[in-house]
């Protein structure tokens, strides 16, 4: 068998490469290269693609990535073909000095595999592996330093956002209210998926980055989506402890970018328990304004989900008229309507 290491943009008809329909299209046409490495590692009998898999890191910083995408032709499996690919991924992985490498699997055969190779389970059905030399990589990745700066998030930030999500602190019940990311579930794709959504100004992602151009911080904010709502959003915000004191700037740089969205409230969803958390937030101007009583199973008990609140204008423009929800009438059904008498 060989193996062939190439990259997008691929030819017609290799959009089974890539199983995240939200940017299937886009990673196999290249459009995600200014942002985003992703080597794919083929392996070919006669020519035949009987075996592949995919790796994603910065363009511009290959410290940290996601194994993704691996397939193992039905007819070839069981003949170590995936265990060569993987060889030859991390082999060039660390050799760029990437440290460390996430994945998931719900695959038992699959994870035998991924142990033999150095990764171990971390969260929920996540796995991950450390470069040699990377055995501090939780206790050093995310430590404080130079202050950090408040920019836009991009495809850049997807292994970033993995790690950040993926890591042990801070220890809130709710990683991740929009994606339904919880402190024992890993978070991977979750970041393509909220990404997406926010497009067509339906919502703002920003990110917190510090002097190593490492992502220490994540704040969203998705705009509810109802005609009658579209004046509030859902805000879902995630900071590295060594970061945060500066919560605030990122939790008020998504509350500027919240005037051009037309957004006049924001929510947040967290858990009763997690005091840190709501510390954070009064801080930043957020108080509580509803309970949701015994709503989050938290180590065998029931907890109360607080949503914090902060009203950022009395009014806010409709971006979008009923006809744009699904369900409501659009231009023309009025016209007929209107015609009607």
């Amino acid at each position: 068998m060989t193996i062939e290491v190439c990259e997008p943009p691929f030819p017609g008809g290799e959009h089974s490469l890539c199983w995240w329909g939200d940017i299937a299209a886009d990673l196999m046409a290249g459009n995600l290269r200014p942002w985003l490495y992703t080597p794919y590692y083929l392996g070919k009998i006669d020519g035949e693609v009987v075996g592949y898999m995919g790796c994603q890191t910065p363009a511009d910083t290959r410290e940290v990535g996601l194994v993704e995408f691996v397939w193992t032709d039905e007819a070839h499996r069981r003949k170590g073909i995936a265990s060569l690919l993987l060889g030859r991924l991390v082999e060039e992985f660390t050799q760029a000095g990437g440290l460390a490498l996430y994945l998931c699997t719900a695959n038992p055969h699959a994870g035998s595999l991924y142990e033999r190779h150095g990764f171990r389970y971390f969260v929920g059905d996540g796995m991950r592996y450390l470069a040699p030399g990377a055995g501090d990589f939780d206790r050093d990745y995310l430590e404080g330093g130079s202050p950090a700066e408040v920019r836009d998030a991009t495809w850049a930030d997807l292994p970033g956002a993995s790690v950040l999500y993926n890591h042990p602190e801070p220890r809130w019940v709710v990683k991740d209210y929009l994606s339904e990311s919880f402190h024992d579930t890993r978070y991977e794709s979750h970041f393509v998926k909220t990404l997406r959504r926010l497009e067509g100004r339906r919502g703002v992602c920003l990110a917190l980055e510090n002097a190593k151009r490492r992502l220490v911080g994540l704040a969203t904010v998705e705009r509810r989506g109802s005609f009658a709502e579209q004046h509030t959003g859902i805000l879902s915000f995630r900071v590295a402890p060594a970061f945060s004191g500066q919560a605030a700037d990122l939790l008020n740089a998504a509350v500027e970018r919240c005037a051009d969205l037309e957004v006049a409230v924001l929510h947040v969803y967290l858990a009763d328990c997690d005091d840190d958390q709501k510390q954070l937030l009064e801080e930043a101007g957020f108080g509580e304004e509803a309970r949701f009583k015994r709503r989050l199973r938290v180590d065998g008990e029931y907890v109360d989900m607080v949503v914090y609140a902060r009203t950022i204008a009395q009014t806010a423009a409709a971006l979008f008229d009923e006809g744009y929800y699904y369900g409501g009438r659009k231009d023309w059904q009025r016209e007929r309507v209107d015609a009607a008498g």
